[in-house]
């Protein structure tokens, strides 16, 4: 797995906010306006789950959410988060790699970088 970003995990949300400031965090939340009652969503690279936090903040239950990271640590982090009583389903893998056979209302790629 290439681009693999264990090494910078803990340090990713500062890193980012430092190079972007808050521009890159705030197209991201403005996405999320529209995720509709009961959506299943496919994240790619979602980084440390921040944003998992937001869409709990939204829609705090009734959501079908498939991550999908390539980075073990972030995954770590990612479980960690606040996403209410969403179902999140974590998957370490490449995008490459995943076998997609669900349907997704929704597909977020916040942190994915190739």
């Amino acid at each position: 797995m290439i681009n693999n970003y264990d090494k910078i995990a803990n340090y990713y949300d500062s890193l980012s906010r430092l190079v972007f400031g808050k521009s890159q965090v705030n197209a991201q939340i403005n996405q999320l306006k529209s995720i509709t009652k009961n959506s299943s969503i496919l994240i790619v690279g979602g980084g440390t789950g921040w944003i998992l936090e937001e869409i709990g903040k939204r829609h705090p239950s009734g959501l079908k959410i498939t991550y999908v990271e390539i980075s073990a640590k972030m995954l770590v982090l990612s479980k960690d988060r606040d996403y209410g009583a969403n179902s999140v389903l974590f998957i370490h893998s490449s995008i490459e790699d995943f076998n997609l056979e669900d349907h997704f209302n929704i597909i977020l790629t916040p942190f994915f970088v190739r």
